[in-house]
Order: structure tokens, then sequence, then C-alpha cells
């Protein structure tokens, strides 16, 4: 993986990604019902192995994820909830995180062809909602998420809600002040994660996989609908 989708509104995260060596792909600019998440990289894409899901309206993200990936475009987003969450899914290894009922069609069909196992949980920003560290380990503060991943395989590190920027909003989530690149085993954070009441608790559970942490600036941490690596 050496390309990062990710929205543009704070500059800093996309300058030092290419410090170490990824191509930015700016998320697009939508309508949206909040205003914040008009450029939210996580509502607009979903990445499940060789297929990328992407919202219609989204041309120029089309037409670059074509290089790598057969793209299937994706319909039916009003930019209000929960119908704006229709790609906001976690996925790890052969499973499917997310609100089914919300999930695209498309990408459903996609996980019952392909034997992936999707599991319901009632956040519909499940992918905003998770930090993935590791193919099979996740950190979230949802606790929806908590239980509903509790009989499976998968490890969960609660952590508490807040400390993490989203402008426009009280608070924002730490999977979208973040990133995980399975390639290179390694988190990046869109802030200071040591500025995090649970740093660290979260230093140890990546330390546990193996799992590299990259802060992308010393500030506080800023939800920014996450990076999605390709």
């Amino acid at each position: 993986m050496n390309k990062a989708i990710l929205s543009t509104k704070y500059p800093q995260f996309a300058t030092k990604l290419r410090k170490y060596g990824y191509k930015i792909i700016p998320s697009e600019t939508i309508p949206c019902h909040m205003p914040y998440e008009r450029d939210h990289a996580d509502l607009q894409c979903l990445i499940l192995d060789h297929t990328a899901f992407v919202l219609s309206r989204c041309k120029r993200l089309i037409k670059v994820l074509s290089r790598d990936y057969q793209v299937i475009p994706c319909g039916g987003f009003s930019g209000k909830y929960p119908d704006n969450t229709f790609l906001s899914a976690v996925y790890c290894e052969n499973i499917l995180i997310g609100r089914i009922a919300s999930l695209d069609e498309k990408a459903k069909e996609y996980c019952r062809k392909n034997d992936i196992k999707l599991i319901n949980v009632n956040q519909g920003y499940a992918k905003c909602s998770c930090v993935s560290v590791a193919d099979d380990a996740i950190i979230t503060a949802d606790n929806g998420i908590i239980h509903a991943l509790q009989d499976t395989e998968m490890d969960v590190l609660p952590i508490g809600e807040g400390s993490v920027r989203l402008e426009g909003a009280p608070y924002g989530f730490l999977g979208g002040a973040s990133g995980y690149d399975c390639d290179t085993r390694t988190v990046y954070f869109c802030g200071d994660i040591d500025r995090h009441p649970d740093a660290d608790r979260i230093r140890d559970f990546c330390k546990k996989y193996d799992t590299k942490i990259i802060c992308l600036s010393k500030d506080m941490l800023t939800d920014i609908g996450g990076i999605i690596f390709c």
C-alpha cells in the first residue's frame, strides 16, 4: 500500500504522510446534512480485498481507484443519517462490521458471495468508531460494537469517549482520527495519541500486535473521517 485517501482540510496530515512515502488521494467534497462530514473518506469509500465500493457522485475517486481496483459505484447517498453511512464498515479478514440495515446492498452481496461474515452493530459510523491495529484487533469506545464482538475471535480494547476534536460536533471518534496500513503494520494518528487519556493502554495494545504507532502531529487528535490506505 503506497496510497492514502483522506481529507485535506487539515493539510498537515497529508504533508506528513507524503514524507513517509505515500501518494495522497484527496477525498471529495459532497453534500451532507452535517457539514463536517462533507469530506470524510470513510463515508465515500469501502475497500474489500481487490474491490472498491465508492459513492457514485465521487467521480474523481472512482477514476483514480479504477487503476488498481475493480470499482463498484454506489448510489443512494442522501447525506442524512443513517443513509450517509452505507459504506462505513470495518473490514477485518473474513468479517465486516457495520449497521447491516444501512450498508450498501452491493457490498453486502459481495460479502455473501465471498464468505465474509456480516456482524451487525447499531452504530452507523462503524468505521469512524474503530481503530484497526491488526487483522483481528480493534480499539473502540462504542459499547454496542464491544458487545457485538464479545463472542467472536476479535480482540477489542475498550476506551473512553471524547478527547478527539471534530469541528462542529461535541467530539469525534478515534477511528476517524487514524488509519491502519496492514502492509507495514502501522497505525497513523491525526494528532498526538499521548494526549488521549487512554494513551498508555492504546500503546500497550498496539505493542501486543507488533503494530507501530506514528503520530502525524503533536496537536490534539482530530477526526478527519479516517485515512484509507490502498
